[in-house]
């Protein structure tokens, strides 16, 4: 791949709660979202937010949770592109699913949506890549027919597109979790015809900034995704058939969301993009073969679950508490806890230290009558994982 005259590039911002737009910050976290209540009811005269027509939580499974689109992993190796394996766990970042490839193009998946996604479209993805020296393909949109697409570079993202490119300036050491959104907005989105249009890419931080990273002024159409059959296909984390070696050998995926036929703007992407704060002061006390589960509300989150082995437990906001069933008396676990709000999981907050399953215990002394009761402690943790 050649590297040609770069454009000029847009400067992230790692501090405040502020969108750069063409160098403009623009503040969106203050917007009030429809789900902002005190009482979790919707705010009145808010105005409610798009819904992705696709979405995959990569939780044990690999479903659309809106069935909108069928997502197929990679083939055993050696196909190519092939997973040689894949499993599904959960970190400090969420649940996931990995893959492992041992072919110079990679594995992954596709994603075939069950209608045309448009010339107009946002993605929200989540993930990680072990490798990101040389190039390593993110997202394939030409039926992996030309090298174009969306790439690590040198540890960067970029776009290539045939010839040139255009790229962010920071940098992402390999196994970094990156929370990205791509807007493509058509320059006439009433004429599917019309090719030009804008290619943007913005990242979610830790601090539920949202910060636009580099634009591309894709006057062909690259940017594109492949139509077959009145459905469109994309291509994930594996390389074309132009060249080959262009793509990584392991990573993860947390989270996939595409709003068809949706340019989502700053106000909106921060509404529905950005993920709820970690909860605080969970407590977990012990029962019979269960554990009941509390924490304080954040904003923002319209749901909760609660995870204790490969038991769980959920709600929807305003509670703010679950029992956990199925566990095994003696059993030590440890209690998490995640926010769930339209941008997707919070980070984990967890128990302090592990808790033993079991009720409360009372044994009589026989030589006296007396009693005496033992319950296991409660466990606390006032901080996210």
């Amino acid at each position: 791949m050649a590297v040609a005259q770069s454009r000029p590039r847009f400067t992230r911002v790692l501090a405040g709660l502020s969108l750069a737009v063409a160098g403009t910050l623009v503040p969106f976290m203050s917007q009030v979202s429809a789900s902002d209540s005190s009482d979790g009811e919707p705010v009145a005269g808010a105005q409610a937010l798009p819904t992705p027509a696709v979405h995959y939580t990569f939780d044990t499974d690999l479903l659309d949770t809106h069935s909108n689109s069928t997502l197929t992993a990679s083939p055993a190796c050696p196909a190519d592109p092939c997973n040689s394996a894949s499993s599904f766990g959960s970190d400090a970042d969420g649940k996931y699913w990995t893959w492992t490839s041992t072919a110079n193009r990679g594995g992954g998946f596709t994603v075939l949506t069950n209608s045309v996604i448009g010339t107009s479209y946002t993605i929200a993805l989540k993930f990680s890549f072990a490798q990101v020296t040389s190039w390593r393909k993110i997202i394939d949109y030409e039926n992996r027919t030309t090298d174009n697409g969306f790439y690590y570079y040198s540890s960067k993202l970029q776009f290539y597109n045939g010839g040139s490119t255009f790229n962010s300036t920071t940098t992402y050491p390999a196994n970094t979790v990156l929370d990205l959104v791509i807007v493509r907005e058509s320059s006439n989105p009433s004429n599917p015809a019309v090719l030009t249009g804008t290619f943007t890419v913005y990242g979610v931080g830790s601090d539920n900034s949202l910060t636009q990273l580099f634009q591309y002024a894709d006057n062909v159409g690259n940017s594109i995704p492949h139509v077959t059959g009145g459905k469109t296909k994309l291509g994930f984390f594996f390389d074309d058939t132009a060249t080959s070696s262009e793509a990584t050998n392991n990573g993860k995926v947390y989270d996939l969301r595409i709003w068809s036929g949706a340019s989502l703007n700053a106000q909106t992407l921060g509404e529905a993009v950005v993920r709820p704060s970690a909860v605080t002061n969970v407590v977990a006390t012990p029962a019979t073969q269960s554990v009941n589960v509390s924490w304080s509300a954040v904003p923002g989150a319209t749901s909760y679950i609660a995870t204790a082995g490969s038991q769980s437990c959920s709600v929807n906001a305003p509670t703010t508490t679950c029992t956990i069933n199925g566990l095994t008396d003696g059993a030590s676990v440890t209690v998490n806890v995640q926010a769930i709000g339209p941008g997707g999981y919070s980070n984990v907050a967890s128990t302090a230290t592990p808790i033993v399953v079991g009720a409360v215990t009372t044994t009589t002394v026989a030589s006296s009558g007396a009693t005496t009761t033992t319950a296991p402690a409660e466990s606390e943790n006032q901080l996210p994982a």
